[in-house]
């Protein structure tokens, strides 16, 4: 979740991040998505001012014990997957889900908040701090980044007087 919030990539390129990656002070991140496969390098120095953790401090973290060329793995055997194994998707998002329902987040009237969201969030506060969320986010129109920076329906309108 730490590296969603800095990087602000989806649950599939997360889960395929590698320590190979991280060259030359950057995060190459091939992108996979429906239309294809976008190349993105973020800097390792980017920090998300809100929780003041940047890329690099994230991955750092990432080490431990269980040998793994993923950021994202396995630190112990569970089922089929052994010590160092790569997360599947599927699994970020059962975990997201459990650590949400754990902390009791849920808003009356809504779906609850689902791992995307870290997304969404991550490019908002980066949008914040002037950062090029378009870029970051491998989107090839503003159009579709415009679409992160909703806050659903949580944020005022502010009507001025004359």
């Amino acid at each position: 979740m730490e590296l969603a919030a800095v990087t602000a990539q989806r649950r599939g390129d997360i889960a395929a991040m590698t320590f190979g990656a991280v060259k030359d002070g950057r995060l190459l991140v091939a992108q996979q998505k429906s239309g294809g496969s976008t190349k993105v390098s973020i800097p390792l120095s980017l920090r998300l001012t809100e929780i003041g953790w940047t890329v690099g401090d994230v991955i750092g973290r990432c080490r431990d014990a269980a040998v793994s060329r993923y950021l994202v793995h396995h630190s112990s055997a569970v089922g089929r997957a052994r010590s160092g194994d790569k997360i599947r998707d599927m699994t970020i998002g059962q975990a997201f889900a459990e650590a949400r329902d754990a902390a009791g987040v849920s808003v009356a009237g809504k779906t609850p908040p689902t791992f995307h969201e870290i997304r969404s969030l991550s490019l908002r506060l980066y949008d914040e701090q002037g950062v090029n969320t378009q870029a970051l986010a491998g989107h090839k129109s503003a159009d579709m980044t415009s679409v992160y920076r909703d806050v659903r329906g949580d944020e005022w309108i502010m009507v001025e007087a004359k």
